[in-house]
């Protein structure tokens, strides 16, 4: 990581938020900008009018009963990081758990702090220039306190904690009869969004973009989780009506309407990562996928944890994602339950329903309008995934799917919240999904399993399942592949889980997070194809399926050459999927003698490991990753 100067940023001059409609003709900057520092700093506030100046330390917006600014003042700024925990202290869930989430418990020990700042003037008793936020970071490491980005919210204290108005907490809409669908953090819609002002600091704590916008509660049952899922809304009224910057790594999108910052505390285990990783696994099959990012979050400048950037999947979501011809053109939908609309209607859908229930599909003129109505490979590949993974929480649950409203496209299946699933590895998915016990509600009841078991009857169909189930297990869902995503996503989140388990106690602490990973997810992960292949087989009666479930993630990616050498050595990464993890030279006898960590070998690249100055004889380099590894022998003459 680099240090950031301060010269390098500029302060943005924000809008107003929309309870203020005063013409704005005062302008105000800070002697130093927002952002990140290694000593304690004072600054002071110049403006180009005579406006009364006034500002906030704790979120709110300032009035004329907030700190007034003068001339000749200063604020100073420091590490507040020994202070007590304030906002963690507020409760976030009821005593008892619900759904089985994680209720809050005040945290271990005090968290790290930053300052926030929020000023503006006024003028003959009214508002005179923009309310202008930000966050200031003392810490000794300074942006290398952090390996993940940093998202600092600034709100006001009311608007999240208070009980009556505050949507992040029971509440008095609580009712303890019915902890399940009670509570502020269930409330939606307009009257529910809060001003927020977001910004973002990237990893080498530069900052990409600072502004205001709404903000909401966001997701089902994990609203009675301590830690909440957020969504953000960029609107005019607030200032910018995008988010302008590219959120998400692997996607080239750098201008979004709205966007998610995910709580991990969805996860059926306390791997955190289940959900990204599954995307990640699945990125190039024919389905729209969620991106992710996590970053480290404050809130009113008190850290909040580790929360995961990822698409809000909306009409905006399918015109970047998907190629929607326009975000007001499109039918999404929601469940098979009982098909809701998103946008658009319902109608086009349940008229094909109506169809599969009127019409034998074993035939194929019924099978093919179907094919006309379906995209079918989209279909296949997305059941194909949901059934791998083994997503319990599914297709009773979980379930949208979108075209183009005037009916130019086909239905496509869309991605999302694999949080039940890369669990149980023997579970069969497949009887899973061809329920049919009125009785049954979740996670698969008659309707939602209804179009897959009525295409099981058409022979064209299983074989076309069947083969491309083998395809995908034998190159998306191989045993190196997944293990080597799994290991990248541990890598990255790894740094952050001991300070983030402190504060939520979710997972315990580090340990723990790593136990599980080793318990649950990579046993999930190196044994769920035997138990496919098997389901698969019994299932559909086959004696022969072209995959080897039994192989083992042998990670013999690497080469090393020339071998032997003089002492100078290339490593060359000879899969199509990247490696990350630390490299070490060690003697036969154990001793070691070079050692690098945070290495990444992307597929069909090298990594040049010189200037070692080995005696001769035979060394042993040892590529580990987060879950597996693999050692080589090098011959030095």
């Amino acid at each position: 990581m680099h240090l950031r100067l301060a010269h390098r940023f500029i302060f943005p001059v924000l809008s107003l938020s929309p309870i203020f409609h005063s013409a704005q003709t005062t302008q105000i900057s800070p002697s130093q900008p927002p952002g990140f520092y290694t000593s304690n700093i004072s600054l002071t506030l110049e403006t180009n009018s005579e406006d009364t100046i006034y500002y906030s330390l704790d979120g709110s917006v300032p009035t004329k009963e907030s700190f007034l600014f003068m001339p000749g003042d200063s604020i100073a700024f420091q590490d507040k990081s020994q202070e007590p925990n304030y906002y963690s202290e507020f409760v976030t869930t009821p005593d008892v758990s619900v759904y089985g989430y994680p209720i809050w418990e005040s945290p271990e020990g005090l968290l790290s702090k930053g300052n926030i700042l929020r000023f503006c003037s006024y003028k003959n008793g009214e508002i005179s220039s923009s309310i202008q936020s930000g966050t200031y970071f003392i810490f000794s490491e300074g942006p290398q306190k952090y390996e993940l980005p940093v998202i600092s919210l600034i709100v006001d204290e009311e608007d999240f904690f208070s009980q009556d108005s505050g949507v992040y907490i029971p509440g008095l809409s609580f009712d303890e009869e019915i902890p399940e669908a009670t509570g502020n953090y269930y409330k939606r819609g307009d009257a529910w969004e809060r001003n927020v002002h977001i910004e973002y600091y990237n990893e080498a704590g530069e900052l990409g973009f600072s502004q205001d916008a709404g903000v909401r509660i966001h997701g089902g049952a994990t609203r009675t989780s301590s830690q909440k899922s957020l969504k953000f809304y960029a609107r005019s009224n607030y200032g910018d009506s995008h988010f302008s910057y590219k959120l998400l790594p692997n996607n080239e999108n750098d201008e979004y309407k709205r966007f998610l910052l995910q709580s991990s505390m969805g996860d059926w285990s306390k791997t955190i990562i289940k959900d990204p990783l599954a995307h990640e696994i699945c990125r190039s099959l024919n389905f729209a996928t969620q991106d992710s990012r996590p970053v480290i979050v404050f809130i009113n400048g008190e850290y909040w944890g580790v929360q995961t950037i990822r698409d809000r999947i909306d009409k905006y979501y399918l015109e970047y994602k998907e190629g929607a011809a326009h975000q007001d053109s499109v039918t999404l939908l929601h469940s098979f339950n009982n098909p809701e609309a998103i946008e658009g209607d319902a109608e086009g859908f349940t008229e094909l329903l109506e169809f599969i229930a009127e019409n034998d599909i074993a035939f194929e003129e019924n099978y093919n309008y179907l094919l006309s109505q379906i995209d079918m490979e989209n279909y296949i590949d997305y059941n194909i995934a949901e059934i791998f993974l083994s997503n319990y929480d599914w297709p009773g649950n979980n379930i949208k799917y979108w075209r183009e409203s005037d009916g130019s496209t086909k239905w496509r299946g869309i991605f999302f919240d694999i949080d039940g699933g890369l669990y149980n590895y023997r579970y069969d998915m497949l009887e899973h999904c061809i329920l049919n016990d009125d009785e049954v509600v979740w996670p698969n009841s008659p309707p939602s399993t209804f179009i897959f078991r009525n295409l099981l009857r058409n022979d064209r169909f299983v074989s076309e399942f069947i083969s491309r189930y083998a395809d995908i297990l034998n190159s998306n869902f191989s045993l190196n592949t997944i293990i080597n995503k799994a290991s990248f996503f541990v890598d990255l989140y790894s740094s952050s889980i001991s300070e983030h388990s402190d504060r939520w106690n979710f997972p315990e602490n580090e340990n723990a997070w790593r136990n599980d990973i080793n318990e649950h997810l990579l046993e999930f992960l190196e044994k769920r194809h035997c138990y496919a292949v098997e389901n698969l087989s019994n299932f559909f009666d086959l004696s022969d399926f072209p995959f080897d479930c039994c192989s083992e993630a042998t990670f013999n990616t690497l080469l090393a050459y020339p071998n032997p050498s003089s002492g100078e050595f290339s490593l060359l990464n000879i899969s199509e999927e990247s490696m990350f993890g630390i490299v070490t030279i060690s003697t036969t006898s154990g001793s070691i003698v070079y050692s690098e960590e945070s290495v990444t070998i992307r597929g069909g690249e090298t990594l040049e490991l010189s200037n070692l100055d080995l005696p001769k004889g035979i060394y042993i380099v040892t590529f580990q990753g987060s879950l597996k590894g693999q050692s080589l022998k090098l011959i030095v003459f």
